[in-house]
């Protein structure tokens, strides 16, 4: 669906009622409305979408969307579980929720948390800055339900560079797998329904996050480095000494999961066919085993973690595509297994709108509140637009905002921008 004038001039009514329960949570009035031209700033299509353009376009003072964005004290918290609660149900049902992390190429050593580390959007190390991102998957579209900043360790210890930037006293170093696991446990709270767990093997290759997981009750489906997990095919005998279990000097040598996927029978393959977007029919084959891994048997109290490894290989390549470490209630099935390995590139389609059209990657502050609050505010605008092509593709509303008290002076505002941009339409 492409995003321009037109469309947002025929969805404005829809955009009045959808913002009333999102912008009551930022407080008083000049807030509300500030949060409101944002979020307009954001879908109006620009070249640019810093707040200096979109202060122009929308006709209102720079200074005061600047002073909103940076240094107002609203809680984006606030916001965020406002979007679970108010918005996401309506998106219903899922497929499965994804971990994953997107990037910003910045210049310079003063935008909080920038440092040189990987950047997914460009592919290679570089001066840029991480968000840790959760959405949910219906398998076609990805739909955010929480984000924030990693903040590099170098940074956590350097508490003057944190306090610049107005980096909270309590932000202490967090992996991105801790970040995540905080996230899905903010969103679990609030109600999102839950669904297995997606992610590369960033997350995948963390036992601390697989046994967080399931401490939540979470299935999982999460991609990891064949070669860097050893076990076994078969529960082996372990015995306690002091504070630590320990494999039984009997038990055959562990092998790594790569080892396994090399070793399964041929019977145990399925072929599978899929059709992708462009209506290319792709294939490859898939095959399972449980597997017991000792990555846990290095903890005081840990034992043998019991997972099913699924291996995505397609015949004849020397390698496989990816394998999988998998939680599941029930035994894994080959549509099952097809449908998760293919379900985790939605959350793409979330980063390529938000920053081609939504302006995701165009915030030029420093500080940790404004970094946040235009995440969830971009956030905000990507669900906007999410509900209108959901409403194109099945002939639905989700009717956000529909109930919520009505907010006059909210309203009138949207109504002057709607005017503002009438000729150019």
């Amino acid at each position: 669906m492409e995003w321009n004038l037109e469309l947002w001039r025929r969805s404005v009514e829809d955009f009045k009622d959808f913002m009333l329960p999102l912008t009551a949570t930022v407080g008083r009035l000049e807030r509300r409305v500030a949060a409101t031209n944002y979020v307009e700033g954001l879908l109006i299509p620009g070249k640019r979408k810093s707040i200096e353009p979109m202060a122009g376009r929308l006709g209102v003072d720079s200074q005061r969307l600047q002073q909103f964005i940076t240094d107002s004290p609203w809680d984006e918290g606030a916001v965020w579980e406002a979007v679970r609660r108010e918005v996401i149900p309506h998106l219903e049902p899922f497929d499965a929720w994804v971990v994953d992390e997107t990037g910003w190429v910045k210049q310079g050593r003063h935008s909080v948390g920038v440092g040189y580390q990987y950047c997914g959007s460009v592919g290679k190390t570089a001066n840029c800055q991480v968000s840790v991102e959760v959405a949910v998957s219906s398998g076609c579209v990805a739909a955010p339900v929480a984000a924030q900043l990693y903040l590099p360790e170098s940074w956590a210890q350097d508490r003057p560079r944190c306090r610049a930037c107005g980096v909270p006293g309590e932000v202490a170093f967090a992996t991105k797998p801790q970040l995540a696991l905080q996230l899905i446990g903010q969103a679990l709270a609030d109600g999102v329904a839950a669904a297995p767990v997606l992610g590369d093997a960033v997350y995948g290759d963390s036992g601390a996050f697989r046994a967080g997981l399931r401490g939540l009750g979470l299935e999982y489906f999460l991609q990891v480095t064949p070669g860097s997990h050893t076990g076994w095919d078969h529960e082996v005998e372990t015995v306690l000494k002091r504070t630590r279990r320990h494999v039984s000097p009997t038990a055959k040598p562990a092998r790594t999961l790569r080892e396994m996927a090399s070793a399964m029978p041929g019977r145990g393959w399925k072929r599978c066919q899929w059709t992708a977007a462009g209506g290319k029919t792709h294939e490859t084959r898939l095959a399972w085993m449980q597997v017991y891994l000792g990555q846990q048997l290095r903890l005081p109290g840990g034992g043998l973690e019991k997972a099913w490894l699924v291996v995505d290989w397609p015949k004849g390549d020397e390698e496989p595509y990816h394998c999988y470490l998998a939680h599941f209630r029930r035994p894994p099935t080959k549509a099952r297994c097809l449908k998760l390995s293919r379900s985790r590139w939605q959350i793409e389609q979330y980063y390529r709108r938000s920053k081609d059209d939504l302006g995701l990657d165009h915030f030029e502050g420093r500080s940790w509140r404004g970094f946040h609050h235009h995440l969830v505010l971009a956030a905000v605008a990507y669900l906007f637009v999410l509900t209108l092509y959901l409403r194109s593709k099945k002939n639905f509303w989700a009717h956000v905002g529909t109930d919520a008290p009505r907010d006059p002076p909210v309203l009138a505002e949207i109504d002057r921008v709607l005017l503002l941009l009438r000729d150019k339409v």
